[in-house]
């Protein structure tokens, strides 16, 4: 779509019932330059990252006309041109904080799910980058949009997912984490690794670990919905599957800047393992698996200590950006989010996960069943 074609879509996009929910503030042109200045000066030594394909290219294009255009532009409309420039690294962390603008008690969307992605429709152009997987660009949208009213306690989304798991567990989600008996195999859900506070972690984490070493069954190691949080949290996590000796290397460096040079990152548990355990190990995401979690596979997988099970998930193997800080933007006042750090994992999997993209959270099994068959298989190699 050229940029021009999008500016006129703009226009059009008022006659979705969605706009109605926003407060309609204006920007003058000189505002909007101001915004671009501060967010060069912001990803100062990061645009290498957005060069090179169409759309990139197009919307760079889209926000410097939009911010030299003539009289007021509403502030949603500027904060679809920052993000549509934003969302061209591919990186989820990279956004404009549109929830920001709802107003509280805001009504429900009219857009249908099959129209969240509809490049012709209102919601798509607050989407993730076009180079994520179809699957997980779609399930952020359902877990991160609060405008999208046909979300409701009653889906079958990654809140409600969760919500059952913790029915089923017969206890809370402590520190995000819980254990669930499914008798011939245990299931440790991990829902993101910043829930509780660190003492909730520790007494959550050895309380979950006591349960898998009891049992002595395979583990499913479940991190469907799992956007990432703390190092220290996925650490404990990895201690025990693997002794810190055998972890791979993992390094870090300041995100964005190809010149700065990459740093040993030294292991750090909040909570450590007393002994690793040697079961069948089966790891299963989903689209919204992201960040921490996916370094926690990228480690497991580089030393052969699982199989990995589910859809496309919203990064990529090899190494993720972390630890996002929030800046405004001196003209508009929007809120933006841009990581700070890069960490990558060594001996993770090339090119991609070899998952398929699927429809998101919702529709299938996921890849359930086929997890559960490869922990159940007689054909298992014996436990370390």
């Amino acid at each position: 779509m050229s940029a021009r074609y999008r500016i006129v879509l703009l226009c059009v996009m008022a006659s979705f019932p969605v706009w109605g929910l926003w407060a309609q503030g204006t920007l003058q042109s000189e505002q909007r330059q101001t915004d671009v200045q501060a967010l060069d000066s912001i990803l100062s030594g990061a645009m290498s990252l957005m060069v090179g394909d169409i759309d990139v290219l197009e919307s760079r294009d889209a926000l410097l006309e939009c911010a030299h255009q003539p009289g007021d532009v509403s502030q949603l409309a500027w904060g679809q041109r920052v993000h549509g420039w934003l969302r061209s690294a591919n990186d989820p962390h990279m956004r404009v904080r549109f929830e920001d603008l709802v107003p509280a008690g805001a009504g429900a969307s009219s857009v249908p799910p099959s129209g969240l992605l509809d490049r012709q429709g209102p919601l798509e152009c607050m989407a993730p980058g076009r180079g994520i997987a179809e699957g997980a660009r779609r399930a952020w949208m359902e877990r991160t949009w609060p405008w999208v009213g046909w979300l409701s306690p009653s889906s079958e989304g990654a809140g409600a997912r969760q919500a059952g798991q913790v029915e089923q567990a017969s206890n809370e989600l402590l520190a995000g984490m819980a254990v669930i008996d499914h008798g011939a195999f245990m299931r440790w859900v991990i829902s993101d690794f910043s829930s509780g506070t660190p003492r909730a972690f520790r007494r959550s984490f050895r309380k979950c670990t006591r349960q898998l070493r009891r049992a002595g069954l395979p583990v499913m190691l479940d991190l469907r919905g799992n956007l990432g949080g703390y190092r220290t949290r996925r650490h404990a996590v990895l201690s025990f599957w693997l002794a810190p000796d055998l972890w791979p290397e993992e390094r870090e460096r300041a995100w964005g800047s190809a010149d700065s040079e990459f740093e040993p990152v030294p292991a750090m548990p909040l909570v450590r393992a007393s002994r690793q355990s040697g079961a069948s190990l089966a790891v299963l995401v989903d689209g919204l698996s992201f960040s921490a979690s996916l370094l926690l596979v990228d480690a497991l997988y580089s030393r052969d200590r699982t199989a990995l099970f589910g859809v496309s998930p919203l990064g990529f193997p090899g190494g993720c950006s972390g630890s996002p800080e929030n800046h405004v933007l001196p003209g508009s006042g929007l809120r933006i989010t841009v990581p700070t750090r890069y960490t990558v994992v060594a001996g993770a999997p090339k090119g991609g996960y070899g998952l398929e993209g699927g429809t998101g959270v919702q529709g299938t099994d996921g890849g359930w069943s086929d997890a559960v068959r490869w922990l159940l298989s007689s054909d298992l190699s014996a436990p370390r």
